[in-house]
């Protein structure tokens, strides 16, 4: 008999993740510092009105008092106004989440580096950079018949491209059956890859790495109205992908967005795990939020060159070796210019186009938020890994002596 019941174990873990999170829901969601209460963000207080937040999108006053299940167990924190979320230590992560993947204050080099390819964010122009620097990466290439390696069960790693010594591995990450694959051939355990690209972070994260095999997780993020209005002008013309839509030529973007969508609050499903007929919810946003803050390097999309400088420390990629700077020069040079850009008609905050897109994505607007601070607040961290590296360095070098 089938059911549609999730196992007991995922059902637990759900639970808990969710009793420990309580806390950090009340001050997350509805703080002054939050996306709905800052007045620099970019909802407008009509929409805000409009947010049915469980029934409770009005200015609520922080409880003064918030308990927090942590490793400690329960323990009672103030969350006044200068809390920082991104140097706490308490844990309201799912199991896979907390044990799979290396913490943002971690410096860890033998970790598998990931990046989350939301589309239309930056990702082409990160395939392309470490594709320059000779990197193995895990892409939906790897896996074309013309190579003669998709039916294979050992993993095989090869140069794709004539004249280009960058290589990839014959497995597609980017995708859930392509993850499957790529586990069961032991991708991550097998060391291959200097970098794996998914669309899928959280399937990925759960199901490619564990405890003795643990991944890097980074992501360039981007407004999602601006990354939805250029999807739509985008795939009118895309003749060469497979999700080409000629159709979206004759509507308006009122039109399509009222369409049923996988993009709908894309962010916060990809991070929570859901198909697309799933509904999310704002306990969905939490989990993601808590995700972001404590296993994401995070990259702004509007903030290239400094993203990818973080990335380099994370990946600990020698920036200084002459064909990494050079690749560096040529895409975040003085002559820098937008790769793989799609010139389009921009929607304006506030028109129709924007209110409804916003509607349709309030979720992912407060996370798109919440990522803009955490890219604030990262820089300090990220920074440390090269104190860290110093000293590690340093203290070898007493050591031989």
């Amino acid at each position: 008999m089938t059911t549609n019941r999730r196992p007991r174990g995922r059902q637990s873990a759900l639970k808990t993740a969710a009793a420990s999170v309580l806390g950090v829901a009340v001050y997350s969601l509805f703080s002054e510092d939050s996306y709905l209460h800052n007045g620099r963000r970019s909802l407008t207080s009509e929409l805000e009105h409009e947010m049915d937040m469980n029934s409770m999108a009005a200015p609520l006053s922080k409880p003064p008092l918030i308990a927090v299940a942590d490793d400690a167990g329960a323990t009672d924190i103030y969350a006044d106004e200068s809390m920082s979320y991104l140097t706490s230590s308490h844990s309201t992560l799912l199991p896979w989440a907390q044990n799979n993947l290396v913490g943002i204050h971690e410096m860890q080099t033998d970790a598998t580096n990931m990046f989350w390819h939301i589309p239309k964010a930056g990702g082409t122009t990160a395939k392309q950079l470490y594709q320059c620097m000779g990197m193995t990466l895990t892409i939906r290439i790897g896996i074309e018949p013309r190579y003669g390696h998709d039916q294979t069960d050992e993993l095989v790693v090869f140069p794709p491209v004539s004249g280009k010594d960058w290589k990839t591995v014959n497995v597609d990450t980017t995708i859930r059956p392509g993850i499957v694959r790529a586990r069961k051939m032991g991708l991550v355990q097998s060391h291959t890859a200097d970098l794996i690209f998914t669309m899928e972070p959280a399937f990925a994260g759960e199901k490619l790495f564990d405890p003795q095999n643990k991944g890097r997780m980074m992501a360039l993020f981007r407004n999602p109205i601006d990354r939805l209005v250029s999807k739509f002008y985008y795939l009118q013309t895309a003749t060469w992908e497979r999700t080409y839509k000629p159709e979206w030529k004759d509507m308006s973007i009122v039109e399509w967005a009222e369409l049923p969508s996988e993009d709908e609050n894309f962010m916060v499903r990809k991070l929570s795990g859901k198909l697309f007929n799933e509904p999310v919810n704002e306990m969905d946003l939490i989990l993601a939020k808590e995700f972001l803050r404590q296993r994401v390097v995070v990259g702004l999309m509007g903030e290239m060159t400094e993203s990818f400088r973080r990335f380099n420390i994370a990946m600990n990629v020698d920036v200084q070796e002459e064909r990494n700077h050079r690749c560096l020069e040529e895409y975040f040079g003085e002559k820098e210019e937008v790769k793989n850009s799609n010139k389009h008609p921009r929607v304006v905050e506030g028109s129709p186009e924007w209110r409804v897109l916003a509607q349709k994505n309030r979720l992912d607007m407060i996370l798109y938020a919440y990522a803009e601070k955490l890219f604030e607040e990262q820089k300090e961290i990220i920074d440390s890994y090269t104190t860290q590296s110093s000293m590690e360095t340093e203290d070898r070098s007493i050591e031989q002596d």
